[in-house]
């Protein structure tokens, strides 16, 4: 499991959660051999040596230097891109070693003695709706959803799962307080963290569960504090899906997800 970091410098923790307790391992996420020290070492606490479920939840979110104006007479500066080393390139990271480890420990094809694993992605509000001031941060929440598009089409053929959390504005050190003050000020009500964890706590509790899309929300929109928006598939829009069907032809996909 990963964790925002406090200093902006995308650090990361993994749980592992065995009986003998839980172990916090600093990791900078935008960086591989440190991903790679990570997976290893939770590997190795865990009391039988698998790793089961991962959620790549490093993310930081600065004043962005693409959006940012240099001034009439500056040369225009190459932009700080920090914010996709952590967001993005941190998350491939994350996921190649997370099916890594799934893979080696349940092999290349479905059986019944398969443990059950799971990467969880993390999006956001900015995934999926215009979000002012950051296209670093939009540009990185939207990639979470193609990652999952894109893995949930082959994941079922090793026995796992991928599924991607998308959270409304919660309280966490990712923005300033002055900035969460502004955001209440104009009136929008904020999701709680607690409820993040319920909706992560249902897709780990339920294997079937696969390829699917849940939005952390205020109560004012979900009663329970997320909605399951479900595979985001474009089920009403003819043209759409008659396009996906030409896309994946080169790879079909005849069993799992799609059926």
């Amino acid at each position: 499991m990963t964790r925002k970091g406090a200093n902006g410098l995308g650090e990361a923790y993994v749980r592992s959660l065995v009986a003998a307790g839980v172990k916090f391992i600093e990791c900078n996420t935008a960086d591989w051999d440190s991903q790679v020290q990570l997976f290893q070492e939770a590997a190795a606490f865990s009391s039988t040596g698998k790793i089961s479920y991962v959620i790549a939840n490093a993310g930081i979110h600065r004043p962005d230097e693409v959006f940012l104006y240099d001034g009439d007479d500056a040369v225009p500066k190459k932009p700080d891109l920090t914010t996709i080393d952590v967001n993005l390139i941190g998350a491939l990271y994350t996921a190649k070693l997370a099916f890594h480890y799934f893979i080696k420990q349940n092999g290349q094809n479905v059986s019944e003695t398969q443990d059950d694993t799971c990467l969880v992605l993390i999006g956001s509000g900015a995934a999926f709706l215009d979000c002012p001031r950051a296209p670093q941060y939009c540009a990185s929440k939207w990639a979470m959803r193609g990652i999952l598009h894109s893995l949930r089409r082959t994941a079922f053929y090793y026995g796992s799962r991928v599924n991607i959390i998308s959270p409304w504005y919660v309280k966490t050190n990712i923005l300033s307080d002055k900035a969460f003050e502004h955001v209440a000020s104009v009136g929008v009500q904020f999701a709680e963290a607690k409820d993040a964890g319920e909706c992560l706590l249902r897709i780990l509790s339920d294997t079937d569960i696969n390829g699917r899309s849940f939005f952390i929300a205020p109560r004012k929109w979900a009663a329970r504090g997320f909605v399951d928006l479900g595979i985001e598939d474009y089920p009403d829009n003819s043209l759409l899906q008659e396009i996906q069907e030409d896309q994946v032809k080169s790879a079909p996909v005849s069993l799992g997800l799609f059926v």
